[in-house]
């Protein structure tokens, strides 16, 4: 009986008995999988939002629940902090019609007048069924909100 010894590459963690075929020869490597970065130790380092809507930066802090609100970069911090202030305005300033319901935006035959980012510009446009956070029942309550919040709206989209 012959036999043949197999060190397996690096990079990977045996073989795929699938994928080969020892009659004819053919001996395929399962590559080694990277984990989940969710799934592994590690410190957490980003911006948060605090109790009084400051930002604030954290720099490797543990990974556990009191870290889960920590967003990657300032931008991301910012936006958070816009889309909670939008949410507010949106929902109690009876100027901008209140907030879409769900069954709204399943009747494509309503027209939706929203603020989007397009090309890197904040700009203005009308849908019947395209979700969008920025939606209003009218287009002049939508002007009228871009109007008055467009440092928010900057915000939340991340366009200085």
């Amino acid at each position: 009986m012959n036999e043949i010894k197999i060190t397996i590459p690096e990079g990977y963690v045996g073989i795929d008995e699938e994928k080969s075929n020892l009659a004819e020869g053919k001996i395929v490597f399962k590559k080694k999988e990277d984990a989940r970065w969710i799934d592994t130790e590690h410190t957490v380092s980003g911006y948060y939002i605090s109790d009084f809507s400051n930002i604030h930066p954290v720099h490797d802090g543990p990974d556990d629940k009191d870290n889960m609100n920590v967003f990657a970069t300032e931008k991301q911090a910012k936006s958070a902090l816009a889309m909670a202030q939008i949410s507010q305005i949106m929902a109690n300033d009876k100027r901008f019609g209140g907030v879409i319901s769900p069954d709204e935006w399943k009747d494509d035959t309503t027209w939706k007048s929203v603020i989007e980012l397009y090309d890197g510009e904040i700009s203005k446009d009308d849908y019947s069924s395209t979700y969008y956070f920025l939606a209003f029942h009218t287009a002049a309550q939508r002007d009228l909100f871009l109007e008055e919040n467009e440092r928010l709206v900057k915000d939340y989209y991340m366009v200085d």
